[in-house]
C-alpha cells in the first residue's frame, strides 16, 4: 500500500542520496503529508553550528503531531527510531555523522563544508 523508493548514484565521487514515497490508497496520504513537512522542518533546522538533536526535535515535533486513519483507527504517526540522515563524503554515502530524526541529545555539530542527507522515516 506504501512504498518508499531510495536511491543514488555518483559522478566523480559526489553522491546523491534521494528518496520518495508513493500510496496507492488515499488513506496514507496524511503519513506521506507528515514525512515530507518532517523533511522539510530538518532542512530549514540543518546548518553550520546545528547540533544533531536540534535536527532530530525538530523533525520528530513535526511527524508526531500527525496522525493516520486506516481502515477505521486511528494511529499516531511516530518516527521510526532506529533510522537516521547522515553526512556524504566523496565516495562515502555514510561518512560518519548521524542525522537522528528524534531529539536523542546528540550535541555532535554539523561544520561548514559537510552534505548531509536529511532522512525521515515514518
Amino acid at each position: 500500500d506504501v512504498m518508499k523508493v531510495d536511491f543514488g548514484t555518483q559522478i566523480g565521487g559526489r553522491i546523491i542520496d534521494s528518496a520518495f514515497t508513493v500510496a496507492f490508497d488515499p488513506q496514507f496520504d496524511p503519513l506521506l503529508i507528515a514525512v515530507k513537512e518532517a523533511t522539510e522542518i530538518g532542512l530549514r533546522v540543518a546548518g553550520i553550528d546545528v547540533q544533531m538533536t536540534e535536527i532530530g526535535e525538530a523533525i520528530q515535533e513535526v511527524m508526531e503531531s500527525y496522525e493516520v486513519t486506516i481502515n477505521g483507527t486511528v494511529y499516531p504517526v511516530k518516527c521510526c527510531r532506529n533510522l537516521c540522515g547522515h553526512n556524504i563524503a566523496p565516495y562515502k554515502i555514510h561518512a560518519g555523522k548521524s542525522v537522528p530524526i528524534v531529539a536523542n541529545g546528540d550535541t555532535t555539530r554539523m561544520e561548514e563544508g559537510e552534505f548531509y542527507a536529511i532522512e525521515t522515516f515514518g
